[in-house]
Parts: C-alpha cells; sequence; structure tokens
C-alpha cells in the first residue's frame, strides 16, 4: 500500500528553513525511508562543504564496547554506537571537551569530534569530563558532493539544529521521534506512526 506513504508525506509541508544542511545540523530520517541503515535515524553532520558531507547516526547503538575496539587503550569502557555504513574498520569519537583535546573540530557549541584520543584518560581520571561526554563510533555516514542536497529534495530526511543535550541523550529509543515532534504540527503527527505505512 505505497499510495499510504506517498499520502502522508504530500500532508507534510516543508519549509526551506530545513532544507540547507550545515555543520551541526541533525538529519532526521523521513518514517518510510527504504533504506534500512538509516530508517528513523538520528544524524549528526560533522562536516559540510561542496566537497561533500560526513555525519554520526546517534541513536543505533552496537552490541559492543570500546575495549572491544581499541583493547588497553582507554581506562574506561564506552558503548559504540554505528556511525554509518562508510569505513567501519574505523573509530570515530565526539565529546564536549572542546579544546582540552588537541585536534578537536567544533561541530556546534558544546560538540566536538575527534582529536588526541590520547587525552581521553586523563580528563576523565582529573574528573574534567564524564565518560558520558563522549561518543565512540564504528564508520560513519558519507555523501558525495550535492548528494545529501538531492536526497533532502527528494524528502527522504529532514533537517534540525543540534544542541548537545540532544547528542548525548542516552534516550535512544524515543530520540528519532522525539526530535521529529520538535518541527511542528505538520510533522508530529509522523512522529508515531508505524514503521511499515500497511500497518495504519
Amino acid at each position: 500500500m505505497l499510495f499510504l506513504k506517498q499520502a502522508a508525506l504530500n500532508l507534510i509541508r516543508i519549509d526551506r528553513k530545513f532544507d540547507q544542511p550545515h555543520k551541526g545540523s541533525l538529519l532526521l530520517s523521513e518514517p518510510f525511508l527504504d533504506d534500512m541503515k538509516f530508517r528513523r535515524t538520528v544524524v549528526l553532520l560533522g562536516e559540510h562543504s561542496e566537497d561533500g558531507t560526513v555525519g554520526f547516526v546517534l541513536n543505533r547503538l552496537l552490541n559492543i564496547t570500546t575495549r572491544d575496539v581499541v583493547p588497553d587503550l582507554l581506562l574506561t569502557e564506552h558503548p559504540v554506537y554505528y556511525g554509518g555504513p562508510v569505513e567501519p574498520n574505523t573509530l570515530h569519537f565526539i565529546h564536549k571537551s572542546g579544546d582540552l583535546i588537541d585536534g578537536s573540530q567544533q561541530i556546534a557549541n558544546g560538540i566536538y569530534w575527534g582529536g588526541d584520543i590520547g587525552l581521553v584518560n586523563d580528563l576523565i581520571k582529573r574528573n574534567v569530563l564524564k565518560p558520558e561526554d563522549f561518543k565512540f563510533f564504528i564508520g560513519y555516514s558519507g555523501w558525495e558532493s550535492g548528494q545529501l542536497i538531492q536526497e533532502i529534495e527528494n524528502k527522504a530526511w529532514w533537517l534540525t539544529e543540534s544542541n548537545n543535550r540532544v547528542v548525548f541523550d542516552d534516550d535512544l529509543e524515543n530520540m528519532w521521534s522525539n526530535l521529529v515532534r520538535t518541527l511542528g504540527p505538520d510533522f508530529a503527527y509522523m512522529a508515531d506512526s508505524p514503521e511499515d505505512p500497511q500497518w495504519n
């Protein structure tokens, strides 16, 4: 019953303010996205330029920890998230520590990406930061030049702004629906829609 999906999407008024991604944006996948890797995901954009886009899925927890991925590197054991399908043999992290970690890049206010992972132990040991001030990802989500804009125009993604409360929220089950509700009444009713439109 594909017409149900199309009818639901046609009822949504897309405001132009959601059409321009940038570093720090959050991508919210539309409810019936065909790509199961991104179904009902929230993706933080760490970089967006004419050359392409890099992001990390915030609400897909894997059944592994940093100890499984990088044994003996970190003193504390952190959960690991599915960052995306690109380069699944790489480990990335975001954090709240600003310029306390050399080489980190600011994504948005209070949200930073990467840097010297060797400093994580020291910051946690000195209680400057807590383990929950970090998120670690296997792989990342990537788009070639112009690809993400095209997907947004095709209404595969909605856009909103990030903040560190949302990005480091541990309520993964409700993260997507909670953010969809913040987009306004034209979107809020979709937050509780079934994953398969045929269930209506």
